[in-house]
């Protein structure tokens, strides 16, 4: 039997509402049978866990880490964080004991809390805060406070004021903040980023990012399970509050920033009455709304937050001067086609690209310049070349193989295994071998969000989506909400700065620029 320990005295709100409770729980104490837990639970891999330390290097750090908010989103990582090998528990953080108690079983867990302030007053190094979106600011500021590393799920923020708090927090600090922003690790966002830095695309013209949701394919469970019995109070958040997303499409591959914007919203009139501003804890009746952004290096980005259309679904495109990047519906998902398999067989396969993508740019056939050096007008149309190249392929996420080739430091006995979830264009070799096999999310990002959170708290660089291009997705949030408040009035967007020129970051091509 393991002791399964709830600490209370609830002073934050950490799973349903706006304002806080008070809520005493009394020290409940409650057994849990070894039993009770699922398949592949982490207790069955201790002894494995015990000498990692060894395998991994003997100046190896462990860490402590507390999940914030066991929603259903939340509880996909706890399995993510217990099997690394970076670390050495797992502490879990609800105002639901059911909810707790159910996890901890799940998965092993010794320690869970009911109050957010005793959770950071505990011994652990690091939270990960899976909250609602509007609490994610403040939450990391007071973890940040408190000596503890954050991992947030987006938006970093929702207004221009929690940003800069938060940003000049980190400064303040020197702690670890990693935003788990799964766009970035999306492969079409990975194949533009490359491309745009090795000069592929020439200047930036202009960048769709769409995020397209509708609130009654799959919202309403959530909003309710994250906020309770007034859940229809906070499903009418502003779509724009939660521009992440789309925003990291754009600038995850840029790497610049939003100067201004100016926003329209669609007002809702659905019958299940979400977006009522009589109800409403925001007093916002726009269920969809479009922005049309400036970016400091002079292109523009359009920006669509729906929840309620008949399409569900994210977007894509970057066009430069010299190529462009597009998406399109994939009308084969799902269908079934023969593919070639690594051992030379064929198979049915479903097709799992949710998009068709295209990338086009121009050559020349030869150099459209007079031997002056002047540009040939009159001619130059006949030596440009147009070349497309699809890359629906990229999309598909049936999992990496591990073959002789790819298999890096992992032992032989993993070949013919999979890294779930991921395709071609990640580099699961840097992925921990305790994460074969296990179940990823969002086009493969799961397993490198936690990966990079910890692999920063290791080696104190900076995670990929670190504060300040945390605070450049979020940015035009609050500011483009606002906008739509005024009927499109074009306002201005802060800047919140870059990160110190002597901090390294884990990825290479993460070089903010105006």
């Amino acid at each position: 039997m393991a002791t399964f320990r709830y600490v209370s005295q609830e002073t934050v709100m950490i799973s349903s509402g706006i304002s806080p409770t008070h809520r005493q729980y009394n020290g409940i104490h409650s057994d849990v049978a070894a039993g009770d837990a699922q398949r592949n639970r982490p207790a069955d891999r201790r002894e494995a866990r015990a000498g990692m330390a060894k395998e991994h290097g003997k100046h190896m750090k462990r860490f402590k880490i507390g999940i914030v908010g066991l929603g259903h989103f939340g509880r996909s990582f706890i399995e993510l964080f217990k099997a690394h090998p970076y670390c050495e528990e797992v502490v879990l953080c609800d105002l639901r004991e059911d909810v707790l108690k159910e996890q901890a079983a799940k998965h092993d867990i010794l320690r869970a809390f009911t109050s957010y302030d005793e959770l950071l007053r505990s011994d652990i190094d690091g939270v990960a805060i899976f909250t609602q979106r509007w609490k994610h600011a403040p939450m990391a500021v007071q973890a940040l406070k408190a000596g503890k590393h954050v991992y947030s799920a987006v938006p970093a923020g929702v207004s221009t004021e929690e940003l800069d708090e938060l940003v000049k927090t980190v400064e303040q600090t020197g702690l670890t903040y990693a935003l788990g922003e799964t766009s970035f690790y999306r492969p079409q966002t990975i194949w533009c980023r490359r491309k745009f830095a090795e000069g592929g695309f020439g200047r930036f013209v202009y960048g769709e990012g769409h995020y397209y949701h509708n609130m009654a394919s799959w919202f309403y469970l959530p909003f309710y399970d994250a906020n309770g019995p007034d859940w229809k109070r906070y499903a009418s958040c502003p779509p724009m509050w939660y521009i992440s997303h789309s925003a990291s499409h754009v600038l995850s591959v840029t790497m610049s920033r939003f100067t201004k914007v100016s926003c329209l919203g669609w007002s809702d009139d659905h019958e299940d009455g979400l977006f009522d501003r009589t109800i409403s804890a925001f007093d916002n009746d726009f269920s969809n709304q479009t922005a049309l952004f400036r970016t400091a290096d002079g292109g523009m980005v359009r920006i669509n937050e729906f929840r309620r259309t008949g399409m569900g679904e994210c977007r894509q495109t970057i066009i430069g001067t010299q190529a462009s990047y597009v998406e399109h519906v994939n009308p084969n998902h799902g269908g079934v086609s023969v593919q070639q398999q690594i051992d030379g067989s064929e198979a049915e396969v479903k097709d799992s690209a949710q998009s068709r993508a295209v990338f086009s740019r121009i050559t020349w056939k030869q150099d459209p310049h007079k031997p002056d050096g002047s540009y040939d007008y009159e001619n130059a149309q006949h030596w440009i070349k147009k070349v497309h190249e699809d890359l629906t392929h990229i999309h598909r996420l049936d999992g990496v193989v591990i073959t002789e080739e790819n298999r890096g430091a992992l032992p032989p006995e993993y070949i013919g295994r999979k890294h779930l979830g991921t395709g071609i264009m990640h580099d699961v070799q840097r992925l921990p071998k305790e994460f074969v096999g296990l179940r990823n999310g969002h086009c493969g990002s799961h397993q490198f969000l936690v990966h990079d959170y910890l692999e920063s708290m290791q080696t104190g660089k900076l995670p990929p989506n670190h504060v300040w291009i945390a605070a450049r997705y979020s940015a035009g949030a609050g500011v483009a909400h606002e906008s739509s408040k005024r009927d499109g009035e074009l306002l201005p967007i802060f800047d919140f700065g870059k990160p110190p020129n002597d901090k390294e970051c884990l990825d290479p091509l993460v070089v903010l620029r105006d």
